[in-house]
């Protein structure tokens, strides 16, 4: 897209953003005006991040990390607020998650892990690896590293990813040929 539309774009979707996080803030407002925020858990995420022209993408559709990772905000009764957590989690961890913070058994079919511990103390013992797919392409996030294969649709691998977060947040050089241990090893994890 040209700059000015991508200019266009980027102001459109921080206004989105803006406007959300406003409209959070008058719900939480009027939890506490209404005397409820104690007894009231509010969960905000999404299940996609967004491409701002990252890759020359435009879209929520892709295995790197900007489409992968996803708000996620609680605000619990009992829980101190405002503060981040860098563990790797997951969507199929908010079903055991709100269980938890609601005082009931989580079903023993749920999948996942409650977060509950991770937010009470940001040095929990954690995860070490979150996976996520999009059609062909399956991924597995470490805390240094992401690894994606694609397939076709005998399983027959296409291509692979592999992105070093210390040396390349951004994923933009794939080092996959040059660190086959590291991306066998996340291949065995991811299968």
């Amino acid at each position: 897209v040209s700059e000015e539309t991508a200019r266009s774009l980027i102001h459109g979707y921080y206004a989105c953003v803006s406007y959300t996080d406003a409209m959070v803030g008058k719900v939480l407002d009027e939890l506490d005006r209404l005397d409820l925020a104690d007894n009231t858990i509010v969960v905000l995420w999404g299940d996609h991040g967004w491409n701002l022209g990252e890759h020359t993408l435009w879209c929520k559709h892709s295995c790197y990390e900007t489409s992968m990772q996803i708000p996620l905000i609680v605000r619990a009764p009992g829980m101190v607020g405002g503060e981040r957590r860098s563990g790797l989690v997951e969507t199929i961890d908010l079903y055991p998650t709100l269980c938890q913070l609601a005082g009931i058994d989580a079903p023993h079919h749920v999948q996942g892990s409650s977060l509950v511990p991770l937010m009470n103390d940001a040095n929990a013992e954690w995860k070490t690896a979150a996976v996520g797919r999009y059609q062909a392409g399956d991924t597995i996030r470490t805390d240094g590293f992401r690894f994606t294969q694609y397939t076709d649709g005998k399983g027959k691998t296409t291509s692979r990813m592999l992105y070093d977060h210390q040396q390349d947040p951004h994923e933009n050089v794939n080092i996959v040929a040059d660190q086959k241990a590291e991306a066998n090893q996340l291949q065995k994890e991811l299968n």
